[in-house]
């Protein structure tokens, strides 16, 4: 539990935590270079096998890969798509071209929609 609040005050912080699992890191953009960095919203998979990354948001959309459990990754914008276990919320993965349900991956950060 105190990890996850500290986890929360650092991402709240604008602090990059590092690698971000294979999907890339936080924030992107010269930020050194005095121009502004974006800072995209991050997300935990809570699954306890493999999740499944998908074509389209839908189960009946192909796989284009598999995230493991406690995978950390980052999110580009939502969308409505077909319902898994009552939650109808997709998620597009940031630098992929893969959809991921919000049933199971937790948002650490509000997250726009697409």
């Amino acid at each position: 539990m105190v990890k996850k609040a500290l986890l929360t005050y650092a991402l709240a912080a604008g602090v990059v935590v590092g690698p971000l699992g294979t999907a890339g890191w936080a924030a992107e953009g010269p930020g050194a270079a005095g121009t502004r960095s974006v800072v995209r919203p991050v997300g935990v998979v809570e699954t306890r096998a493999p999740l499944n990354v998908r074509e389209r948001p839908t189960v009946h959309s192909g796989v284009v890969k598999r995230l493991q459990p406690n995978a950390r990754v980052l999110l580009s914008c939502q969308k409505r798509g077909g319902f898994v276990d009552g939650n109808p919320v997709w998620y597009r993965l940031h630098g992929s071209k893969g959809w991921v349900s919000a049933r199971y991956v937790h948002n650490l950060q509000p997250v726009r929609p697409c």
